[in-house]
């Protein structure tokens, strides 16, 4: 699910690296860059908020990690945001991580992922829509729910 590193990714995340205490422990940390959606147009738009400071979480589908437990999000980890072009825009910080039923988020948590019209209906619209395209998505399936701030840009 994470994106191969790229020249322009590791130049962000050296430049990040300078403004931390001990930058030659986050040079040779191995950072993992993603971006959000399955769209280049998803991806831009999402990113754009967080920039913009209105999405703060996100969440995804537990199945969709295929069992890959090195890629699990998890409390203090730093990671590389890009756009729908793979160019690096920010480092961010996951600081709330929890496993919840898709239909057991709450309004509150819709509302940090700063889309459409910030109501939880459009919120569990959209993501129904986005989490259809893994076969046979119901809505007691396990999500990731995750909040974030963002550390560098």
């Amino acid at each position: 699910m994470g994106l191969s590193h790229t020249p322009d990714m590791d130049r962000f995340w050296k430049a990040f690296s300078e403004t931390m205490e001990e930058p030659s422990y986050w040079k040779r940390f191995n950072y993992y860059a993603w971006s959000f959606g399955n769209t280049k147009e998803l991806a831009d738009s999402l990113c754009d908020l967080v920039l913009e400071g209105k999405k703060t979480a996100t969440c995804s589908l537990l199945r969709a990690y295929k069992g890959e437990e090195d890629e699990l999000p998890r409390v203090g980890l730093y990671s590389l945001l890009c756009d729908g072009d793979n160019s690096p825009k920010a480092v961010i910080l996951l600081k709330k991580c929890s496993l919840e039923k898709f239909d057991d988020i709450s309004p509150e948590f819709a509302r940090l992922e700063g889309e459409g019209d910030l109501s939880y209906e459009y919120w569990r619209k959209a993501h129904i829509e986005f989490f259809s395209q893994y076969e046979g998505f119901h809505e007691e399936d396990l999500v990731i729910c995750e909040e974030f701030e963002v550390i560098y840009t």
